[in-house]
Parts: structure tokens; C-alpha cells; sequence
């Protein structure tokens, strides 16, 4: 677990890893450029286009456990 980092620190970090599978939950229109995974409440699937879009609809996340390397 990290604790809270700055920004560039956890690209660093992404950057180096490039095989993870990273989840950017809740970040609107500003995703990770290294997350594979967006998802949000709000329905930014035209946004995302580059990227697999998941709108949240309910309060139990639809992820597996262990499914993503870093969120």
C-alpha cells in the first residue's frame, strides 16, 4: 500500500510497470495516462475512447478482487 503520493511519483512508478493493469476510479476527465481501466458515476464513455470505460451504477464496485495491479 502507498501512502498518499504525488502525482508524479505514482507515474514513476506506473511508468516503470508498464505490464500492470491499473484502474483510475472516480477522476472524471482527467484519468491516468497509464490506467487501462476508467471508471466514474458519470458516463465518460465517449471520452474514453483509448480505454476500457466502466460507469459505477450501484455502491459494490463490479471488479473482481486482485483484478488490477494498482488503482
Amino acid at each position: 500500500m502507498i501512502k498518499r503520493t504525488s502525482k508524479s511519483e505514482i507515474n514513476k512508478i506506473l511508468k516503470s510497470n508498464p505490464s500492470w493493469k491499473v484502474l483510475d476510479i472516480g477522476c472524471g476527465f482527467t484519468a491516468n495516462k497509464y490506467a487501462n481501466v476508467v471508471a466514474d458515476v458519470q458516463d465518460f464513455s465517449s471520452f474514453y475512447k483509448d480505454k476500457k470505460f466502466v460507469q459505477i451504477l450501484e455502491k459494490k464496485l463490479p471488479f473482481a478482487d486482485k483484478e488490477f495491479d494498482f488503482i
